[in-house]
């Protein structure tokens, strides 16, 4: 990935964030913008994010935020100097919900070994 694309990827990160959350504002609380991937064409990028707290509703909130997508471009285009305003579509991001999957099971792992390592 070229440096104009971590650039790019980043600087939509950063305005795709803002907008959510001045415009959306309470509908979108505990949701963040974790990282963007820019098509080498900048035509198209998918946006990831997380929530805190309820993951049953991560679909609503998927649904929500691409319905608001369109509205979301348009301010992309208005606020961003760039030739192409890629199309965004926003998809949840799991790593961080199994990245703590992974820390659980490790600890619980650790705690067996130590159980077995004082048993006489």
């Amino acid at each position: 990935m070229g440096n104009r694309t971590l650039r790019v990827n980043e600087l939509l990160k950063r305005e795709v964030s803002q907008f959510i959350h001045r415009e959306l504002g309470s509908a979108v609380v505990g949701v963040t913008i974790t990282d963007v991937q820019a098509s080498s064409d900048y035509k198209s990028a998918t946006v990831y994010f997380s929530m805190v707290g309820d993951t049953a509703a991560t679909g609503e909130m998927e649904q929500r935020l691409n319905a608001s997508a369109q509205e979301i471009n348009q301010e992309l285009r208005r606020t961003i100097t760039l030739r192409n305003i890629p199309r965004i579509r926003f998809k949840h991001d799991s790593s961080m919900e199994r990245g703590a999957r992974i820390l659980t099971l490790l600890d619980q792992i650790d705690e067996e070994q130590k159980k077995r390592n004082s048993q006489p």
